[in-house]
């Protein structure tokens, strides 16, 4: 993907974010939870690995394993996270995990 190509799959992705220096590129996906729970937080991509990736090979590796739909266990049944406001969010976050022995 040369920097034509790139911009143009910037322009059409408007949730990645994108900056570079002279060795690496970094992205970030703004939509997804992860990234937004951590601002510091990129992918970051070698300049040479990206002129050889098409768009749908970047958009996997800049989601790579963070487009996961988290879902819980409560009172005997499973809820989707994502479905949630942002009281019950508090609560998951507040909760105090046990490892099993």
């Amino acid at each position: 993907m040369n920097k034509a190509e790139l911009a143009h799959f910037l322009e059409k992705n408007q949730q990645i974010e994108c900056r570079s220096d002279d060795l690496y590129t970094y992205f970030r996906n703004t939509h997804l939870l992860f990234y937004a729970n951590n601002p510091d937080s990129c992918t970051r991509m070698d300049n040479a690995v990206v002129t050889k990736l098409t768009s749908a090979e970047l958009l996997l590796e800049i989601n790579r394993g963070l487009e996961v739909e988290q879902i819980t266990r409560i009172t005997g049944y499973f809820t989707k996270v994502s479905q949630w406001n942002k009281g019950k969010l508090g609560e998951l976050k507040d909760r105090i995990r046990t490892p099993i022995e």
